[in-house]
């Protein structure tokens, strides 16, 4: 009896430790999220916007609300699912982000392995860099991504999210080209680098689905690969006088198979 109480006692010893771990750690990855919007925030320059744009395009910022409801930052709250690989168990996530009418993006993400581990990633991308700080606990590093595949994998991102950030979309920093009534390839530039989506709209002006090939993912033994990638829209919902995508299920396409890796719902948005 002695011996059990004794690993007992070690037991919640541990499990006290970690959820120590938890509350710091998140209360200190909290306070660099507020940190990094605080200079997110200052660092907001008028960028030029396009004379003329596509009228799929045109249409779908109008049905945004955004003339009416104009911002300088969008904050974003997302709750969903992630995992690394299709063999990997879905882990909850939550999620901040930051966007405004420019190619800027930060993202600071928690994911809950299980009650007591939890992993951090923060996401930049300014000015042509690009960078992922991965941290367990919120607080011990695990990883670093900074490079220049990665920087334009990051581009693709922040047009993609055009879908969510109606007032980038008029940037005359992007190119467009229409491929037909459905379609439309946008191409942004920015720094010295260039990423291209496809934008899939519906006869109703709403974006359905966004497909890169500028974006890459994480492999099994370590590294990372350029892939396909699509983002797919299942539904709208009005959030501080935009309308904006409520549920999105991104993939990776590999050899044309989809192969969802997060799930998400946003649960607010906040004009700035």
């Amino acid at each position: 009896m002695g011996i059990l109480k004794k690993l007992i006692a070690v037991l919640v010893i541990l499990i006290l430790v970690n959820i120590g771990f938890v509350l710091y750690g998140q209360a200190s990855f909290e306070a660099t999220i507020k940190t990094l919007g605080k200079a997110f925030a200052e660092n907001n320059a008028t960028e030029p916007v396009a004379k003329r744009l596509p009228e799929n395009i045109r249409s779908y910022i109008q049905k945004s609300g955004l003339e009416k409801n104009p911002y300088k930052i969008l904050a974003l709250q997302l709750e969903g699912q992630y995992r690394n690989k299709p063999s990997s168990k879905w882990m909850k996530m939550h999620a901040l982000a930051l966007l405004r009418p420019s190619a800027d993006m930060l993202w600071g993400i928690r994911l809950e392995s299980n009650p007591i581990v939890t992993f951090n990633a923060l996401e930049t991308y300014h000015a042509g860099k690009a960078s992922m700080q991965m941290l367990l606990f919120g607080i011990i590093p695990t990883g670093e991504i900074e490079n220049s595949a990665f920087a334009r994998s990051e581009l693709a991102r922040v047009l993609a999210y055009g879908a969510y950030n109606p007032a980038l979309l008029k940037l005359a920093a992007i190119e467009y080209r229409v491929i037909d009534d459905r379609r439309v390839e946008a191409t942004i530039r920015d720094a010295n680098i260039s990423a291209t989506v496809t934008f899939f709209i519906t006869p109703a002006g709403d974006i359905a689905e966004v497909t890169s090939q500028d974006r890459i993912r994480p492999l099994k033994q370590g590294g990372m690969q350029r892939a396909g990638w699509r983002m797919r829209i299942l539904s709208y919902g009005e959030f501080d006088g935009l309308r904006l995508p409520r549920e999105v299920e991104e993939a990776w396409i590999i050899d044309g198979n989809a192969l969802p890796y997060s799930k998400t719902l946003l649960d607010s948005a906040k004009r700035l």
